[in-house]
């Protein structure tokens, strides 16, 4: 049975993500600040509602970047803008292989 190797599916992760691709720049932590990153965005269809700071707020949308070689990335609780938009990460997941990372974020357009 043939194996893949980490780079094979880094190169596919690249060739998904850069189908529709964006750019997501920190906002806070601050020692972050201004760090960019490229991902692609999924609204979802059915959001669900998550706790923050004893407020309601609804995961609207998901986003998934190839993480491999990088040495710091998008946690839970981070925020970044990306087209207009501020988001802030409700919840992280890594795929089996560690190279995608996923993030369920709330978005709010900004005024």
């Amino acid at each position: 049975m043939a194996s893949v190797t980490t780079a094979q599916l880094s190169s596919d992760a690249d060739f998904a993500i850069g189908d529709f691709t964006a750019t997501l720049t920190i906002i806070s932590p601050a020692s972050e600040a201004d760090t960019t990153y490229t991902a692609t965005r999924n609204f979802l269809t059915i959001g669900y509602e998550v706790e923050i700071n004893g407020r309601e707020a609804m995961v609207d949308c998901r986003w998934y970047l190839n993480i491999n070689g990088l040495s710091t990335y998008p946690d839970k609780g981070w925020c970044f803008s990306s087209g207009g938009t501020n988001y802030k990460v409700a919840d992280v997941k890594r795929d089996q292989s560690n190279i995608v990372l996923t993030l369920d974020c709330i978005s709010q357009t900004q005024s």
